[in-house]
């Protein structure tokens, strides 16, 4: 008797299955839909941070590029203790980036104004940093004023800031420089 009760009840929930296949079958592509959304929706607000964005417990570091390219701000949210040296990256053609060698005596550096040098570490913290702005040529870059072989750069570029301990990094937006005519 226990048998019949047991496969009466296997035959009863599998009859419940099979009345439920068609509801099932309309309902699945507009709920895989639906998690498809959903899921697009959560990556596109999730935030965009640089890799390792916590520079020795300090904050994150921000970087904007300016109305004009080659200008750039700093914020930071927290305090971060960071090299004094501004790295200008160029996007080559295959995406990848290449750091730009020997701008301004080979390096750009956070600093507001050209008169005021840096010390080992800058900080930053909610009030920003808007360095001296890069100017785009290979020689001149920022505060070097003398240079007899000035060229004009032009293409996709990237600022890049380090911790002051070197473990961080901090990349920007990508800008363009376009080539003047």
């Amino acid at each position: 008797m226990r048998m019949i009760s047991q496969a009466g009840s296997i035959i009863a929930m599998h009859m419940s299955i099979a009345h439920l296949a068609p509801w099932r079958k309309t309902i699945a592509a507009p709920m895989r839909a639906l998690i498809g959304l959903l899921t697009c929706a959560m990556l596109l607000a999730w935030p965009a941070r640089a890799p390792a964005a916590d520079a020795g417990g300090g904050g994150a570091v921000e970087i904007r590029n300016g109305p004009t390219p080659g200008e750039l701000e700093l914020r930071a949210h927290g305090t971060v203790e960071l090299a004094p040296e501004l790295i200008v990256e160029e996007q080559r053609a295959d995406g990848t980036f290449k750091r730009v060698q020997h701008l301004d005596r080979d390096t750009l550096r956070l600093v507001a104004s050209c008169d005021r040098r840096p010390g080992t570490c800058v900080t930053i913290d909610e009030g920003g940093l808007r360095p001296v702005p890069w100017s785009g040529m290979s020689c001149s870059s920022q505060c070097n004023q003398r240079c007899d072989r000035n060229v004009p750069l032009h293409g996709r570029f990237r600022f890049v800031v380090m911790s002051c301990d070197g473990g961080t990094r901090f990349e920007g937006s990508v800008f363009e420089l376009p080539e003047e005519p």
